[in-house]
């Protein structure tokens, strides 16, 4: 059996408020990877509509 009792209640603190900031960060990145996916899709409908002319 592992022995957890090095653990303190400020580390797990610490670590729970890291986890939160990676959170938010992946939360950031997904909506910036989102504007990033419509870009190129605007960028893709234009070079469509300007090969068929």
């Amino acid at each position: 059996m592992t022995n957890f009792g090095y653990y303190t209640e400020s580390l797990f603190a610490r670590e729970l408020e890291c986890l939160k900031e990676e959170y938010i960060q992946l939360d950031d990145m997904k909506v910036l990877i989102k504007e990033d996916i419509l870009l190129i899709e605007k960028a893709m409908d234009m070079l469509c509509r300007n090969k068929a002319h």
